[in-house]
């Protein structure tokens, strides 16, 4: 989640929100006809992401997610939906809001053929978090962001012995709470999967969307507003990794790498061309009573005609990590430690900044 958010942060002020950074079903932890509530208490250091004016705070926890799923034996098809809401209310600065996540999607498949499965589902994200865009010491500045996004989307999967293919389309609106930075976002991907041997696999797919704004102007190659030109951009990106689950210590273990390449386009001046390479890990041991968890990831953005403060063409390097550890108590509780770290180093200093959190707290399912 910190990854995602952070991500949509960045993505809006450089010309727009781009909130995934995974899949959001990813980020439920709880089985089919399942739900639960998490709370806990935390400190995070640097709340606002500030490179100049950094604000620590404790926060209070609060989550809660589910799955529910209906099977229609006799048609083949089967019906989905998953929730998921966190909220962090931070207690060293009053007038700073909650930082809240929120998501539903709502999924219905079938079988079409034997091999062949169309599923149609809806989704809606929404987003409130608050960040500081401070310039200078004397002057302080924080901005809000609020967005919410609905969208539609089309998938056809394929299985063939040890060979799958998904192909998607969808498409979805993002609304601020000032329209003039809404847009209208129209994505495809095509995934591959090959079997290699029991529990391992190859991925590999090839991603894109096309995007344009309501009323955000585009700037030329100087950065100054083009006032008739509305924005639009276009991404291409093309994604590979490898999969394998097995026995670690007498624990159930999965390790998942990946490599992701992307290149967003400009399509009138070039002014917000950007090219980003992702390295990610993701690492899970489970057992009887505990689990574990570490996903790492490291991205490399590069603008081709920005140009930084030094005079240089801007670009930021961006390190994310984060551990996670629970104990089951009994039947329906267990405890759990959240450790997350996030750092990006850019030659623009605003881009610039650290912040880390640990949170201790329990869930009921």
């Amino acid at each position: 989640m910190r990854g995602r958010i952070n991500a949509g942060l960045w993505a809006f002020l450089l010309g727009g929100v781009a909130l995934s950074g995974g899949d959001p079903e990813d980020e439920v932890n709880v089985g089919a006809g399942e739900w639960s509530v998490s709370g806990g208490l935390g400190y995070k250091e640097n709340v606002l992401f500030s490179e100049i004016l950094p604000v620590d705070s404790a926060f209070n926890y609060l989550s809660v997610e589910g799955v529910i799923q209906k099977d229609f034996i006799e048609s083949g098809a089967e019906w989905v939906s998953i929730f998921l809401l966190d909220n962090r209310g931070y207690w060293q600065v009053d007038d700073l809001p909650d930082e809240t996540f929120g998501m539903f999607l709502s999924e219905f498949g079938k079988h079409m053929t034997v091999d062949g499965r169309l599923a149609a589902s809806f989704s809606y994200v929404y987003l409130n978090q608050a960040f500081d865009a401070s310039f200078d010491i004397q002057d302080e500045n924080r901005i809000v962001l609020t967005a919410q996004e609905p969208g539609l989307s089309l998938e056809w999967a394929s299985f063939l012995w040890q060979f799958k293919y998904t192909a998607s389309v969808g498409a979805s609106r993002m609304y601020f709470a000032d329209p003039k930075d809404d847009y209208e976002t129209l994505d495809w991907e095509i995934e591959f999967d090959y079997l290699i041997s029991e529990g391992g696999r190859l991925f590999l797919s090839s991603n894109g969307f096309v995007r344009d704004y309501t009323d955000r102007v585009a700037r030329d190659l100087d950065g100054f507003r083009l006032e008739e030109t509305i924005l639009g951009t276009d991404q291409r990106g093309i994604e590979g990794g490898f999969g394998q689950s097995f026995r670690f210590l007498g624990l159930d273990a999965e390790l998942e790498l990946e490599v992701d390449f992307s290149a967003r386009k400009d399509r009138h001046s070039g002014y917000y061309d950007r090219d980003r390479l992702k390295y990610g890990l993701d690492w899970s041991l489970a057992g009887e009573k505990w689990d574990f968890g570490l996903d790492v990831s490291y991205a490399d953005s590069e603008y081709l005609t920005q140009m930084s403060e030094d005079g240089e063409l801007r670009s930021s390097k961006e390190w994310v990590w984060g551990f996670e550890m629970a104990r089951d108590i009994g039947k329906k509780w267990n405890v759990f430690l959240r450790a997350d770290a996030d750092r990006s180093n850019s030659n623009e200093t605003f881009f610039s900044y650290e912040s880390n959190s640990v949170l201790l707290g329990m869930r009921y399912r």
